[in-house]
């Protein structure tokens, strides 16, 4: 199995748009600041490569529960999803 590189770990962020900024990455690991949505508050976490991944399984999973539970209210306004 290839290693993710800057490049993709960045497109992966950025494709998904997770809110987080890539500070450093290392062979197994992954340094970030991330964006807390709600409050804007920045931390930064280091984190495996696999848990990255998680990470964004997780938040892509997430979003498209959202989007299907936004759904039916938006188009009952007139605003297709």
């Amino acid at each position: 199995m290839e290693m993710l590189g800057e490049l993709e770990l960045i497109r992966l962020i950025e494709d998904n748009d997770y809110p987080a900024r890539l500070i450093e990455a290392g062979v197994v690991w992954v340094e970030l600041e991330i964006t807390d949505a709600k409050t804007n508050a920045v931390r930064r976490e280091r984190l495996s490569k696999s848990a990255f991944a998680d990470l964004i399984l997780d938040w892509r999973e997430r979003r498209k529960r959202d989007l299907r539970e936004l759904g039916p209210a938006l188009r009952k306004i007139g605003i297709a999803a």
